[in-house]
């Protein structure tokens, strides 16, 4: 895995949180998550929703007081689960420290587009009985200033957003050979409006018909377990988190397109005939006229139960072994409002009524065996094989409280069931070529469950869809020469993807659902390299090429969005790469002065599977630079950083539909 410093705010938009889709390798898809999220010992995923797509949204924390970041990549499967196909991504939060007393404050201050915004951190550590129990207590806020407008509606910097959260560790030396860590975390976060310009428009330049705010709360409690007795080590953990979290989204576009639909003419004024007259169609018009502009307002409740046991060998031998138990429970409703909205404002108009109103819930259940064994674990040539069995059982319920008859939501009451298993298998050989080179062959495989889609209206071939998975190949080395000052991890590898899930739109665009568009074959090499140029200098770099495309059609044609067999994957850049310089100055009283410099580049891709054409938009082909001082006394510090310091202004993610938006670099 991959390791860093991280510091208190690192330099990303806050305003982000709970909206990203991790992905590792190109393994970019809708659904369940392809790249796993924990949290200690703990996964995490999103809610289904209305699109049957957990791993669109994550609950994500800032990363404040934070150990490690562990970044494992390619599929996981075996250790890791279904949630894994593209890799895992390993957040450790600082544990209470039983041995003395400590603590952390500091303040951030920043400024984005001319406006000023800042934070705050407070860390406190105290053993309670030294040696043996100590309470470790983290606190933080973050204020992230506004830099989109919204041209339309007339409002400037509308996208302040603040995040503020608290946790609490509790750590008990039982005995020298039991361990008891409890955790409790709760984070809340206020995005005042979208962070996405238009299309159409400067990526800081909104034209949404509506107000789009996101605001979100989550509350992860664990608690683990740790034994160690003769040879093994045993590790028990349980975790339970929500997230209530309330989305808006425009839906203007949609009653746009739908204005002049015969269909929805019949169904408004339940006419007997095959076709409306042009009077009626008036009539049908003026109805969706007085709706219009029109939001989604979705107040979704995400609860999840985990559990794991996991036991290891814990002594040298030629023979190393992990076993495990895992089971999950997840469900999560979403109550999905269609409001009529105040075209001056943008804000719902809640004496209105409601255009239409359903709700989605889902519950997922699974449970897995798994375990994976190293012959030659203290030999130059080593042997690993794992494996994981696993099943899923999948509930969702919709039922139509009003029906929207101009996306037609007649057909949204339902309730299904599905079952499903599968296995993760891995075979990797290493050999140690010398005491700091090792070279490895890898087999690797990835699996996701399918389920039922909650679109209402689909055709019988799109109402469900079909578990997916992957196989990787791959070589790689890890050395370090010249005593350890150059240090080299490179991996080349290939992946072929079977019934990949995607997001495909409906015909009149008013519903996502997810269908398997075939088969796609990723090939990659990624490369990291670091070299201390003296004992002062140190600097890296960093390469990744991904070839990323379908290689079949779609499984059907009856959805908008779709790929064909040569389609390059949405927003996967062929190449990304970047560098870093750090320069140490020591200064005669021992205070230090750390100077950095990281420059990036994201390659060229798109949107959707067709480039050009429809909502597709141009993502990526921009460098990024950030510059960091950061002096430092004994106990004390003082850093200063610019992030996007040539202020790039470049599309990194797009969003499509009736009315396509962007996500871009904010500007300093």
């Amino acid at each position: 895995g991959d390791h860093r410093d991280l510091h208190p705010f690192p330099p990303r938009r806050s305003s982000d949180l709970g909206r990203n889709r991790l992905s590792l390798r190109g393994v970019y898809g809708a659904g369940e998550a392809t790249t796993a999220l924990y949290y200690n010992e703990a996964p995490v995923t999103g809610p289904s929703g209305t699109t049957a797509d957990p791993g669109g949204s994550s609950p994500e924390f800032l990363l404040v007081d934070v150990a490690s970041l562990e970044l494992l990549r390619g599929p996981q499967g075996t250790l890791y689960g279904a949630g894994a196909m593209g890799g895992a991504l390993k957040v450790a939060f600082n544990r209470p420290d039983l041995t003395k007393m400590g603590g952390l404050v500091s303040a951030a201050l920043s400024t984005n587009a001319g406006q000023v915004g800042g934070g705050a951190t407070l860390v406190l550590n105290q053993p309670i009985v030294p040696d043996r129990i100590g309470l470790r207590l983290t606190a933080y806020r973050q204020d992230d200033p506004a830099y989109v407008d919204n041209a339309r509606l007339g409002r400037a910097r509308i996208n302040d957003n603040l995040v503020w959260g608290v946790r609490l560790g509790v750590r008990a030396d039982l005995s020298d050979n039991l361990t008891l860590d409890l955790s409790a975390a709760y984070q809340a976060n206020d995005l005042a409006d979208t962070s996405a310009g238009s299309a159409a428009a400067p990526g800081h330049v909104s034209r949404a018909y509506v107000r789009t705010p996101f605001d979100g709360e989550i509350a992860l409690y664990q608690g683990t377990v740790s034994w160690r007795g003769e040879g093994v080590m045993l590790v028990a953990n349980a975790a339970a988190y929500s997230w209530d979290s309330t989305r808006y989204i425009d839906y203007t576009g949609t009653l746009q397109t739908e204005r002049l639909n015969p269909e929805g003419c019949r169904r408004y004024l339940q006419a007997a005939t095959a076709l409306c007259t042009p009077a009626q169609l008036a009539t049908y018009a003026a109805y969706v006229d007085s709706r219009s502009p029109g939001l989604l307002y979705q107040p979704v409740q995400l609860n999840a139960e985990v559990q794991e046991l996991h036991l290891q060998s814990d002594t040298e031998g030629p023979i190393a072994w992990t076993a495990g138990l895992f089971r999950e429970v997840r469900d999560d409703v979403i109550d999905s409002q269609v409001l009529a909205a105040d075209p001056q404002t943008g804000l719902p108009r809640l004496d209105a009524g409601f255009t239409g109103r359903r709700i989605v819930d889902s519950r997922l259940t699974q449970r897995a065996v798994y375990g994976e064994v190293t012959l030659g674990a203290d030999r130059d040539t080593a042997l690993v094989l794992g494996a994981r069995r696993f099943e899923y059982e999948k509930q969702t319920r919709g039922a139509a409280l009003v029906v929207n008859v101009i996306s037609n939501t007649s057909d949204a009451n339902f309730r299904t069931r599905t079952r499903e298993g599968g296995w993760s298998l891995k075979a990797l050989v290493s050999h140690r070529f010398s005491p700091t080179t090792l070279g490895y062959v890898q087999a690797s495989q990835g699996f996701r469950p399918g389920g039922v889609n909650p679109a209402p209206g689909l055709p019988e071939n799109l109402s469900a869809y079909g578990a997916d998975s992957l196989w990787n190949y791959e070589i790689g080395m890890k050395g370090s020469w010249l005593g350890s000052r150059l240090t080299l991890d490179a991996a080349l590898y290939t992946i072929e993807w079977q019934d990949m899930q995607y997001t495909a739109n409906s015909a009149n665009g008013a519903f996502s659902f997810i269908t398997n568009v075939g088969k796609a074959r990723v090939n990659g090499l990624e490369a990291d390299a670091a070299l201390w140029l003296s004992p002062v200098l140190r600097g890296g770099a960093n390469l990744a090429l991904t070839d990323a495309v379908l290689t079949s059609d779609q499984a059907s044609a009856d959805g908008a969005g779709l790929g064909s067999a040569g389609d390059r994957l949405p927003a996967v850049p062929p190449l990304a790469a970047g560098g870093w310089l750090e320069r140490r100055i020591d200064l005669p009283a021992g205070e230090t002065v750390l100077l950095r410099g990281d420059l990036s580049y994201t390659g060229r891709s798109h949107s959707t599977f067709k480039p050009g054409v429809g909502s597709d938009t141009v993502l990526g082909d921009f460098w990024l630079l950030k510059l960091r001082a950061t002096y430092r006394a004994d106990d004390w510090s003082l850093e200063a950083f610019v992030d996007n310091v040539t202020d790039t202004d470049a599309a990194e993610f797009a969003t499509a539909g009736r009315q396509p938006a962007k996500i871009g670099r904010a500007h300093v």
